[in-house]
């Protein structure tokens, strides 16, 4: 590339002296083609922006448009019960679902209400949250001795 940009001003260079030596009464004479290190300048130059724009496609664009089809499944798919984790780091189990929002329960009674993707992922199934449900509903039956 550094090659290409040298060989273009050397070029501009030839053209501006032979117009000033022209006097500027005759149309200056044509640069002669010159072939830099990786051929020809336009060439080369299209070449590297064409490689330049599949980079920066596969590198940032793909991936991003990857994690956002993944998201949106995720979105989607959200039901009562699913123990999740909000973008916020919060974790809680969804109490209710909406078509713009959640409800989630963060702590024994205390509940927030919050945007559909503001989820960032979904810790367990609903059968590992039914379990803990029963297991602590067995520990308060269970009565304390002290």
């Amino acid at each position: 590339m550094l090659a290409s940009v040298i060989n273009f001003a050397f070029t501009v260079a030839q053209v501006t002296t032979a117009a000033v030596e022209a006097g500027g009464n005759e149309e200056a004479p044509a640069p002669a083609e010159t072939s830099g290190i990786f051929g020809s300048g336009s060439t080369t130059m299209i070449i590297y922006i064409a490689a330049f724009i599949g980079i920066f496609y596969f590198l940032l664009i793909r991936p991003g448009q990857k994690q956002k089809k993944a998201h949106q499944e995720l979105v989607e798919s959200l039901k009562k019960g699913d123990e999740v984790m909000t973008s916020g780091g919060i974790f809680g189990v969804i109490t209710q679902v909406k078509t713009d929002y959640v409800m989630v329960e963060i702590a024994k009674k205390t509940e927030v209400r919050l945007s559909r993707n503001s989820i960032a992922r979904t810790t367990s199934t609903d059968e590992s949250v039914e379990e803990e449900e029963e297991e602590t509903e067995e520990e308060e039956a269970q009565p304390q001795a002290d």
